[in-house]
């Protein structure tokens, strides 16, 4: 497939809390490039990962034929409409990333248990790395499976278990693994990690 990747320029905001008429955003076949700086947005991710197949047909030929449609995300609040910008060179969704940071926000715009699902749904291979207020933490995915988790003192489940109460600070998300790491076994099946997670937080929340 090469190097697919294709900007998009927002050209209109209406109230859109993250985001403004001077960002753009890349989507490659692996990843969704966020505005440097800008908080992660669970729907415009998934929205804009949904145009994938719809354009990977054009990219031969520059997105000729679809220059001149309005996309749109309009998910929550705000809205915003965006339209397909400069082609990207030298931008690369494989395994070979090393520190190329194609994912970074705000723990308080996309809490724990949310960001956790994003890599997941979206079967991501790479390190997420979370700077909080209890510290900071590692997870590392293979394909939207958890392979590893580090935070403080705690392990893999229990970790997971940790990080996902937090609710302040900052993550990033780092593609690509070692080739010993794709061979790792997961920690576990990543829902019901998720699920006895997110029963933990509702007992301590009594």
């Amino acid at each position: 497939m090469g190097n697919f990747a294709v900007t998009f320029d927002i050209t209109e905001e209406r109230a859109c809390p993250f985001y403004s008429v001077d960002n753009s955003l890349v989507l490659t076949e692996n990843a969704v490039i966020l505005p440097v700086g800008a908080p992660a947005c669970l729907i415009l991710v998934r929205q804009v990962t949904e145009l994938l197949f719809e354009l990977l047909p054009h990219a031969e030929s520059d997105f000729a034929e679809k220059r001149n449609t309005v996309f749109s995300c309009g998910g929550c609040t705000g809205l915003i409409k965006f339209t397909i910008g400069e082609t990207v060179e030298n931008i690369s969704g494989s395994g070979d990333t090393g520190g190329e940071v194609v994912m970074s926000g705000r723990i308080d715009a996309i809490l724990p248990p949310e960001l956790l699902q994003v890599f997941h749904m979206h079967q991501k291979t790479g390190k997420l790395l979370m700077d909080m207020d209890g510290g900071s933490a590692r997870v590392t995915f293979r394909e939207g499976g958890i392979i590893a988790a580090r935070y403080g003192d705690l392990d893999n489940q229990e970790a997971v278990f940790g990080l996902m109460a937090e609710k302040t600070g900052y993550f990033r998300f780092l593609p690509g693994l070692p080739s010993p790491l794709l061979k790792a076994r997961e920690i576990g099946d990543f829902m019901m990690i998720l699920m006895e997670g997110l029963k933990r937080l509702d007992e301590d929340e009594e």
